[in-house]
């Protein structure tokens, strides 16, 4: 039943041409609605890119900061005493200056603490701190 009456309906040639007009905007509308939905795609792909790439650069900062981390009292020592942290204050978080007369007592302050203890490593990793916020300025 449902085939003779669109045969007779197919028949006519207005039926026809409407059918191929019908066709045709479907096809349309089904290809505009793909496209938006592959720009929203790469979209959301060109965000996640974007992110990871500034993850990585921070990361990247971070790593570089940590390789120029003292790795003992007397790499400290060495650094407090040849004025390795002697920088000018800038944005981003800023850079304490310190006086060389300043690092020199610290310096003397370390030497004389015991082997192992624990304010030697809290003091590389500020000394790693600054790296990162010199890195921060930088930019």
């Amino acid at each position: 039943m449902w085939a003779s009456l669109l045969a007779g309906l197919l028949a006519r040639r207005w039926a026809r041409r409407a059918a191929a007009f019908a066709l045709a905007a479907l096809t349309i509308a089904l290809f505009i609605l793909n496209l938006r939905r592959q720009g929203e795609r790469a979209g959301r792909a060109a965000e996640r890119l974007d992110m990871l790439e500034r993850s990585n650069a921070i990361q990247r900062q971070m790593l570089d900061a940590a390789a120029r981390r003292p790795r003992s009292r007397d790499d400290l020592l060495d650094r407090l005493r040849g004025g390795g942290s002697d920088a000018p204050p800038r944005a981003c978080p800023p850079v304490l200056a310190y006086s060389q007369g300043e690092q020199i007592s610290v310096a003397e302050e370390v030497a004389a603490l015991p082997e192992g203890a624990l304010i030697v490593g809290w003091l590389a990793d500020y000394a790693v701190l600054r790296d990162q916020a010199r890195a921060c300025a930088r930019r």
